[in-house]
């Protein structure tokens, strides 16, 4: 499972998980994000099978929640 945050240094988000299914499909993919638009999610969704975006501010809960569901599908 990867949890990575959207905007990052260098490369964003949806790109990142992209690139990181093109090399290792079954990995689960959690995006966190304030601030990515509709354009990346979709990207996201459609090309690195995102399991779920958390919008910032997240609580602690809905984290742990999704982690647990997207652990349950391997």
């Amino acid at each position: 499972m990867i949890v990575s945050d959207w905007l990052m240094p260098g490369m964003k988000g949806d790109e990142f998980l992209i690139e990181v299914h093109k090399r290792f499909p079954k990995i689960v993919k959690i995006m966190l994000t304030g601030q990515a638009d509709e354009h990346s999610l979709e990207q996201a969704k459609k090309y690195a099978n995102l399991h779920s975006c958390l919008h910032k501010p997240w609580s602690s809960e809905d984290l742990i929640k999704n982690i647990k569901s997207g652990l349950s599908h391997i």
